[in-house]
């Protein structure tokens, strides 16, 4: 029985480093999305056009889908607390 103990507190602590490798991730995305929409508010101010812009524009659209998308699969891959 503690070979099988073992192996749960393993898995236990793969799961916990796994969650917290995701959510890191997560806040990761969130940043670069984050200073991205800035730079562009702030390229707009500046006068820069939407054509100008839309490079970061369409960046800034795939950040926020990855953002999304993982946001899904921590939710997903967590086990509730017990």
């Amino acid at each position: 029985m503690a070979a099988l103990d073992d192996k749960i507190s393993a898995l236990q602590a793969e799961v916990a480093s796994n969650t917290t490798v995701e959510k890191s991730a997560l806040v990761l995305i969130q940043g670069f999305s984050a200073r991205l929409d800035a730079a562009v508010a702030a390229a707009q101010a500046a006068g820069a056009s939407p054509a100008q812009l839309q490079s970061l524009t369409d960046l800034s659209t795939a950040l926020k889908s990855n953002d999304d998308e993982l946001a899904a699969a921590v939710v997903a891959n967590t086990p509730p607390t017990p």
